[in-house]
């Protein structure tokens, strides 16, 4: 990517963002959960100090409207709609018999799910958790629909923007209350900053379309910086959670003075735990805390830390 494509793809982001997507009430904790809450019996202060601090991205650091990178959720239906006629009027020719269905925003969605379905069961006998990469399959769906099967730099391009584009529309994002002025504190405070998400190739470009900056220049250090689309699996894959222990250990930080921070007891809180790490539970926002409190595997789970606010971080530190 370079970067005149760079600007543009940070642009659409700005605009697309500039609603400013608020958080909901999350409601209610279940029984005895209250007592992980910042000065609860639970806050895990006894644990020793900590040195650093990894990230989720979707529903922690920024609001999402699907609580987490799309396939699902609560989409802009108009957006979408708007993007389906625009390329409708820019097909050169219907699409290749079984290729993408009618082109409506729903039809779009449709599409998406499909694509993401197929790849999750090609890759079922290589892993649990496999990752899928949305420029990829955006990438496809013009050229199925192109007259000259386009290829090359160009498509690839098109591919990138229209996957950004349809993110936007199907899951609009803006930044968390609090999360600025929050990484910059821990990052003054010395604290290591990481991010370990399920993220597409746009992922990263958040930092600078909202914040001004790429991750790294805020604080985040680069080796620990771990994007799911990059290793062909999702979160709670320990492939994940693992390069992240990995890399603290071999400077020196134990697994178990590093807080990770997540909305999702399963994708998060159950993924730093396996890895050693103190997960903290981000409950926030009701459309991103996922507690998945119908899930065997995670009955006797619990976070070591919750907090409603991001800024209540700097607290465990």
């Amino acid at each position: 990517m370079d970067e005149a494509e760079r600007r543009r793809l940070v642009a659409l982001i700005r605009e697309a963002g500039s609603g400013g997507l608020k958080p909901l009430p999350a409601g209610p904790l279940p029984p005895g959960w209250e007592e992980f809450l910042p000065g609860g019996s639970a806050v895990p202060r006894r644990a020793g100090p900590v040195r650093a601090c990894l990230f989720d991205v979707y529903g922690t650091l920024f609001c999402s409207a699907a609580g987490d990178i799309s396939l699902e959720g609560s989409p802009d239906r108009a957006a979408l709609d708007a993007l389906a006629r625009e390329l409708s009027g820019a097909a050169a020719s219907p699409p290749a018999s079984g290729a993408a269905p009618g082109l409506s925003g729903e039809g779009l969605r449709a599409y998406f799910r499909g694509r993401v379905a197929a790849i999750h069961r090609e890759a079922a006998g290589r892993t649990q958790w496999p990752e899928v990469r949305a420029d990829e399959i955006w990438t496809d769906f013009l050229r199925e629909r192109a007259a000259d099967r386009a290829s090359g730099a160009a498509a690839t391009r098109a591919g990138r923007e229209l996957a950004l584009r349809y993110e936007l529309a199907a899951n609009p994002v803006s930044p968390m209350p609090g999360a600025a002025e929050t990484i910059r504190a821990l990052k003054e405070a010395g604290c290591v900053l990481g991010i370990i998400s399920n993220a597409q190739f746009f992922t990263p470009l958040l930092f600078e379309a909202f914040f001004g900056a790429p991750a790294e220049e805020l604080g985040f250090d680069s080796e620990l910086i771990i994007w799911s689309f990059e290793r062909g699996e999702a979160k709670p894959s320990p492939r994940l959670f693992g390069a992240a222990a990995g890399r603290l250990e071999a400077r020196g930080i134990d697994p178990g003075a590093c807080l990770f921070v997540g909305n999702d007891m399963l994708s998060d809180i159950s993924g730093a735990a396996a890895a050693g790490f103190r997960g903290v539970l981000f409950a926030g926002d009701g459309r991103s805390l996922r507690l998945r409190e119908d899930n065997p595997r995670l009955r006797n789970l619990r976070p070591a830390a919750i907090v409603r606010e991001l800024g209540e971080l700097v607290g465990l530190c």
